[in-house]
């Protein structure tokens, strides 16, 4: 390389480096005595990494060393400069060109340092090897993207900041140390108990978990913001902050799913894990199956709920005196709704719950509302003859004749 014209011609190959330098003696801001260092001074960092890497002696090698070299000191000179030519071109005037790629290279070793996941497990870090290993595959590409590194790195960051704050609830629930954890888990259940206003200091109960979903769902539940900052107090900022963003990305994008039911209990930590949820789930699905047998038919079905919703003892089959109970409740208060969502709480298994709501909603309550009613004075059904032959016919009854 005898001239500074040739050294610039040579590395047109309109990175980043390449831009910097075209501008920076174009603009006068790098001398020409500056350019004869920065070609001795490349001349010298290929031979380093060829080495590095391999080995200086062979063609292939010190041709991969320059890309490799002007990768390096390219993605520095944007990220110090954040894309900006006269900065860029200033710092080859003034500083290195050793040093910008060593700190080219060692952006590359933070972003292989960074977490990878937000399991809650203590690691040693990233070795040597896999330092090296990283950096032999990022800097020989055809170039580096500044805005991927970007990417990248706030992806990392945003691991980490799940993963302290993941460490930090693992202590203050008590979570035991050999008790692996993934942070969003943790952090998605403990969203879910500061938003509906729990105050336990220890992971979710799969029985927590229900209560406090239906509590969320409420109209009337919204955040509170003392309990949040309460909850927290007393933690360094950065948790603080942490928490705070979790708490808004929870409401944006977890609370709607909950107000639809859509909400994915394998997505929290729950105490005793998915094998409580499987076992809970089983035992639901089991006393239901008990509760309605092999076939849960529309009459079974109809039974059970106007039951549940007149605050009866709720079985599968009802007699006529059962029937003029739920007659003479459904006149004097009206269906209990209450009562009715903590029966399909408690004994409807997850995956029929929507199906049954559905069923009690569009297809049930209207119609046994009037067909219950004694309010037409035209047409009055002072004794329940029909109120009772209209349960004989929508339910599993257990009378016959004339009702």
């Amino acid at each position: 390389m005898g001239t500074a014209s040739t050294a610039i011609s040579t590395f047109d190959q309109r990175r980043f480096f390449d831009k910097a330098l075209s501008y920076g003696v174009a603009q006068g801001l790098i001398s020409p005595e500056r350019c004869t260092t920065i070609q001795a001074d490349l001349a010298k960092g290929v031979v380093q990494i060829a080495n590095y890497f391999g080995t200086a002696y062979l063609r292939p090698d010190l041709e991969l060393a320059l890309i490799r070299t002007v990768n390096l000191i390219s993605l520095y000179l944007e990220d110090l400069s954040k894309g900006d030519i006269h900065i860029a071109a200033q710092s080859l005037q003034n500083n290195t060109l050793l040093s910008h790629s060593k700190k080219g290279a060692d952006l590359l070793r933070n972003i292989a340092g960074q977490a990878q996941n937000t399991l809650l497990i203590k690691s040693g870090g990233i070795s040597l090897d896999e330092q090296q290993s990283y950096l032999n595959i990022m800097s020989s590409q055809e170039r580096i993207s500044w805005p991927q590194y970007q990417a990248d790195l706030r992806e990392g960051q945003l691991l980490q900041s799940k993963i302290d704050l993941g460490f930090w609830l693992a202590k203050k629930l008590k979570l035991a140390s050999d008790d692996i954890c993934d942070a969003e888990s943790l952090i998605l259940s403990s969203m879910l108990m500061l938003y509906a206003k729990g105050s336990d200091e220890k992971p979710l109960r799969r029985a927590d978990y229900d209560r406090y979903i239906k509590i969320a769902k409420k109209k009337s539940t919204t955040l509170n913001a003392e309990h949040l900052a309460a909850f927290f107090k007393e933690t360094p900022t950065a948790i603080q902050t942490s928490a705070q963003a979790e708490m808004n990305a929870f409401i944006q994008n977890e609370l709607p799913k909950i107000k639809t039911g859509n909400q994915h209990v394998e997505s929290y930590y729950l105490r005793g894990g998915h094998n409580e949820i499987s076992l809970y789930d089983q035992a639901i699905a089991d006393n239901w199956q008990r509760l309605t047998g092999l076939d849960s038919d529309s009459e079974t079905l109809a039974t059970l709920l106007l039951f549940s919703a007149c605050e009866l003892p709720f079985k599968a089959a009802m007699l006529k005196r059962e029937a003029i109970t739920i007659t003479q409740y459904v006149r004097d208060h009206g269906f209990n709704a209450q009562a009715l969502a903590k029966f399909i709480d408690n004994h409807v298994p997850m995956s029929q719950r929507e199906e049954i709501n559905d069923f009690w909603q569009n297809d049930l309550k209207a119609e046994a509302e009037a067909a219950l009613a004694n309010k037409d004075p035209q047409y009055p059904d002072l004794y329940m003859e029909r109120a009772l032959r209209y349960l004989q016919q929508r339910c599993n009854a257990k009378w016959k004749g004339r009702a």
